[in-house]
C-alpha cells in the first residue's frame, strides 16, 4: 500500500531544521497558529487565601493594597475561599486567635474541632456555626480582590474549599451531616455577604489524613449536598477530589462517579501536584475527565514548583481550564524599594499565561517546527482577538504565522531581563520576535 503523507525521517528533519534555524537565529524557525482547532474553555487562575499567624497584623497589611492591585494585574481571577470543619463548633476560639489573644500553635490544636450543632442534619442550628475565619477572609480577601478587579472591567470566581485535616472517621463524614454543613455555609455566606460561591471543592486533600475520605464517601457527600442545595435554590458547581497523589486521581473519581446523584453538579476534576504527577498520569486524568464532561484542574502545587513547565504540560497534556501554583500572598516577594512589588521567580513567567487568557479564552492551535525549544500556546479570548504565549528554551528567532492584523504588545521575560515593545501585524498575518534570551514572550492585542 502507498503511504500518503511524509515519512518519519522528513518529520525528524523537519523538526531538526526548525530547531537549527531557532538556535542559529534566522527567520526559519516558525510557530503556526489554527484557529480552527479548539481545546479547553479557561475558567480562572486561582490563588488561594492565606491565615496568617497573627491575622491582626498580616505581614503584607504594610502593602495591602498594592498587593490586589499588583495580583489583579497578573492576570488572578479566581480565589479559594477556605472553610475548616471546625467552623462547626460554639466555640469562640477562632474569634480570641483573630484578635490576637492567642498564638498560632494554640490555635493549630484547635483549628478542626467540630462539634455537631444538634443530633438533626436536617435542622441547622446557627448558633452551633463560627464562621469568624471565613467572614475574616472574606474581609481580607474576598472584598479588595474583587474590587480591584472589577475597575479592570472582571469578575471574581470563588472557589469555596471545604478543609478538614483530621483523622477520620468523625460526624462530618456522615453524608447529611457534611450536607448541613455545606448548606449552613452557603447561607452565612449569601445573608452576611450577599454571595455564594462559584464552586464548592469538596474536601481539600483526602489522601492525606490517616483514615480520610473516600472516593465513595465523597461521593455520597456530594448527592446529599446536592439534594440539599437545589431545595434551597441554589445551583452548586463541585470541584474534587483535589488529592495530593496524582495517582489517586483517577480511583478517587471513578469511586465518586459510582455513586447515584454524585455527579450531577460535579464540574471539575481536580487534582494537586505533591506526589507521582508524571506526564502520563496527567494525560490519562484529562482523558478522563473530558470522556465524562469534567474540566481538568491542577489546584496547588505551592513553593515555587509551579513553574513554567508545569504550566505548559497541565495545559497542553492536562488540558486544565483552572490552575493555582501560590497562596495569594505568596505570589509577591514584598516591596521592590520602587513603590512596586517583586514577583516570585516563577509568577514573573508565569503571569503572562495568566494575561494572556483570563476567563472565557479558548486554547486554539499552535505547532512550532522547533521541537521543545520552541513551545507555544494560543487562545481566543473572550473579545474575539488572539493571544500567544511562547515558552523558549533559549535565544534566537522566531516568525509567528497566522494572527489576525493589528497592533500587539510583545513582552519578552528572561531570568535577568524583561521588555516590551510594539508590534504590527499586516494583512499576511506574520510577526517576526527576536526573543535575545531564555524565557517567555508573549503577543497580546495592544489595548
Amino acid at each position: 500500500m502507498k503511504r500518503r503523507g511524509l515519512t518519519m525521517a522528513a518529520v525528524l528533519g523537519l523538526a531538526v531544521a526548525g530547531y537549527l534555524a531557532w538556535a542559529g537565529g534566522s527567520h526559519g524557525a516558525e510557530i503556526r497558529l489554527d484557529p480552527s482547532v479548539s481545546y479547553q474553555t479557561m475558567t480562572g487562575w486561582e490563588a488561594s487565601t492565606d491565615l496568617p499567624d497573627t491575622p491582626q497584623r498580616p505581614e503584607w497589611a504594610a502593602y495591602e493594597q498594592a498587593l490586589f492591585e499588583t495580583v489583579a494585574d497578573i492576570g488572578i481571577d479566581r480565589l479559594r475561599l477556605e472553610v475548616r470543619s471546625g467552623a462547626e463548633t460554639r466555640s469562640d476560639a477562632p474569634n480570641r486567635f483573630l484578635a490576637g489573644q492567642f498564638d498560632y500553635e494554640a490555635w493549630r490544636a484547635l483549628r478542626y474541632d467540630a462539634a455537631n450543632d444538634n443530633d438533626d442534619p436536617f435542622s441547622i442550628d446557627p448558633a452551633g456555626f463560627n464562621f469568624a475565619e471565613l467572614d475574616w477572609h472574606v474581609e481580607h480577601f474576598v472584598l479588595p480582590l474583587r474590587a480591584a478587579l472589577k475597575a479592570r472591567g472582571r469578575p471574581l470566581v470563588i472557589n469555596l474549599c471545604y478543609v478538614s485535616f483530621r483523622d477520620g472517621p468523625f460526624f462530618q463524614m456522615d453524608p447529611e451531616e457534611y450536607a448541613e454543613f455545606v448548606l449552613a455555609t452557603y447561607q452565612h455566606l449569601d445573608r452576611r455577604w450577599g454571595f455564594v460561591p462559584d464552586l464548592w471543592e469538596v474536601v481539600l486533600e483526602p489522601d492525606l489524613p490517616k483514615n480520610g475520605w473516600t472516593g465513595a464517601q465523597m461521593g455520597a457527600a456530594m448527592a446529599a449536598a446536592s439534594r440539599r442545595l437545589r431545595d434551597a435554590g441554589y445551583r452548586p458547581g463541585f470541584a474534587a477530589p483535589s488529592v495530593t497523589n496524582l495517582a489517586n486521581a483517577l480511583p478517587y473519581a471513578r469511586d465518586i462517579a459510582a455513586v447515584p446523584g454524585a455527579t450531577e453538579y460535579w464540574r471539575e476534576l481536580s487534582y494537586h501536584r505533591y506526589r507521582r504527577a508524571s506526564s502520563s498520569r496527567v494525560a490519562a486524568v484529562a482523558e478522563y475527565a473530558l470522556a465524562q464532561g469534567l474540566k481538568p484542574a491542577m489546584l496547588e502545587w505551592w513553593f515555587g514548583r509551579a513553574d513554567t513547565d508545569v504550566l505548559y504540560e497541565d495545559l497542553t497534556v492536562g488540558m486544565n481550564s483552572s490552575w493555582q501554583g501560590r497562596t495569594l500572598p505568596g505570589l509577591v516577594k514584598g516591596p521592590d524599594g520602587k513603590g512596586g512589588l517583586r514577583l516570585q521567580p516563577e509568577v514573573r513567567f508565569n503571569r503572562l499565561y495568566f494575561t494572556a487568557a483570563p476567563a472565557g479564552s479558548v486554547r486554539i492551535g499552535a505547532q512550532s517546527d522547533a521541537g521543545r525549544t520552541l513551545a507555544p500556546v494560543a487562545f481566543r479570548r473572550p473579545g474575539g482577538d488572539i493571544a500567544v504565549v511562547v515558552k523558549a528554551s533559549r535565544r534566537g528567532t522566531v516568525t509567528l504565522r497566522g494572527l489576525p492584523p493589528g497592533t500587539y504588545r510583545l513582552t519578552r521575560v528572561g531570568d535577568k531581563a524583561e521588555d516590551s515593545a510594539q508590534v504590527t501585524v499586516g494583512g499576511d498575518g506574520a510577526a517576526v520576535v527576536e526573543m535575545p534570551f531564555a524565557g517567555v514572550f508573549s503577543l497580546m492585542v495592544k489595548s
